[in-house]
């Protein structure tokens, strides 16, 4: 063998040593809402652990809970070392930055940042237009309030 064949040998066997990011389709089983990890049936056997965020730390920003026994799309990362690249059915959508959340789930939508939340501030507004202007059709603001309520929990 000449000295390029080796050298081109070599070459490919670094250029693969690590192995390339694989895809794979997938079936969530449970969900770690604290951990932000699930697991999953992937070819009829379970793997454990698989991350729902790219970095695992206590930091926050863009969050994807994934509905349980739905299907999802992992990448393989290391030997053990999995996440959940897509999501066909999500239980909870979260972005945070800094003190500012934006969250989307089942109950509706929450915007929030520190203590404030934008369905506070439209009841209060609310309830501020009903106490100074007496108008006509209370029953109509209050029912305002109440679908406030529902969209914005």
């Amino acid at each position: 063998m000449n000295e390029l064949n080796k050298l081109r040998r070599s070459f490919v066997k670094l250029a693969h040593a690590g192995g390339p990011v694989s895809f794979h389709d997938a079936v969530v089983v449970a969900v770690d809402q604290d951990a932000f990890t699930c697991d999953v049936l992937l070819d009829e056997a379970e793997v454990y652990g698989v991350r729902l965020r790219a970095v695992m730390s206590d930091r926050k920003s863009i969050d994807v809970l994934p509905v349980a026994g739905s299907p999802v799309v992992i990448g393989k990362l290391a030997d053990d070392d999995y996440i959940v690249i897509a999501c066909d059915q999500i239980a909870m959508y979260r972005i945070t930055t800094g003190n500012t959340v934006l969250r989307v789930d089942a109950e509706g939508l929450l915007v929030s940042k520190g203590g404030d939340t934008l369905g506070k501030i439209l009841n209060d507004l609310v309830r501020g237009v009903l106490s100074i202007a007496a108008p006509k059709d209370v029953p109509a603001i209050t029912e305002l309030i109440e679908r406030i309520n529902d969209l914005l929990p």
